[in-house]
């Protein structure tokens, strides 16, 4: 059976439609302020930088693998996103497929959430929990799929409840979750569920799950229409 390492590896069309469900959660407009945290090299600022005219962007993670041509755009922060608590607040706060890799996941979602302005929206997505391959192995084996043994990255399953809870405690208002990206079947070899499926079962086949949630208010930073 394949590793869940090598999915991760072939699943580029995936995270594409995870980044594409995620940035629409977040409402882009034209000149707000985004954190990014958890960053990377900074592919989803650069999308930012080059479609929507911000007027700021900003980058956490704890390595500075920031790309060169994204130096001059972005304000980078090396440190740990639970320490994240003394930066500026943002029109949209960012954390995609990161917080199923922290050591403290709700005390670096607390913090995010405190740094949404008034009137911003925060987007939080993690894999989803509930899908059938999740399920079948946690019966079988005790494992579930996106946290097996052999893949180490993965250290905090995420229950959207236990997120939307926490967003809630800290003053946002939390949308229902959107699912996005195929995941794998069971037993397949590494086929995909078809688009089809998906739209009808979306928890049971969808690699990842995406948490929404606005900070009450009108706006107090540049943001302007589109």
């Amino acid at each position: 059976m394949r590793t869940y390492a090598d999915q991760i590896d072939s699943a580029g069309a995936s995270m594409a439609e995870i980044v594409r469900t995620a940035l629409a959660a977040a409402r882009p407009q034209p000149h707000l302020r985004w954190l990014d945290i958890g960053c990377g090299r900074g592919d989803l600022l650069r999308k930012l930088r080059d479609d929507w005219q911000p007027a700021s962007l900003s980058g956490i993670d704890p390595i500075d693998w920031l790309d060169d041509d994204l130096r001059a755009d972005v304000t980078f922060h090396a440190r740990a996103a639970e320490n994240a608590g003394d930066l500026p607040p943002a029109d949209r706060v960012l954390l995609i497929e990161v917080i199923e890799h922290l050591e403290a996941p709700w005390s670096a979602l607390r913090t995010a959430a405190r740094l949404v302005a008034p009137g911003g929206w925060l987007v939080v997505s993690t894999p989803n929990l509930a899908t059938l391959r999740n399920r079948l192995e946690l019966g079988l084996r005790g494992n579930l799929t996106s946290f097996r043994p052999d893949y180490q990255p993965h250290m905090s399953p995420a229950l959207p409840h236990v997120t939307g809870r926490i967003l809630g405690e800290e003053g946002l208002a939390v949308e229902a979750p959107e699912f996005a990206g195929a995941d794998v079947i069971s037993l397949s070899k590494g086929r995909v569920w078809p688009e089809s499926i998906r739209t009808r079962c979306p928890s049971l086949a969808s690699v990842s799950i995406v948490i929404a949630a606005r900070r009450p208010g009108e706006p107090d930073g540049p943001a302007v229409s589109a």
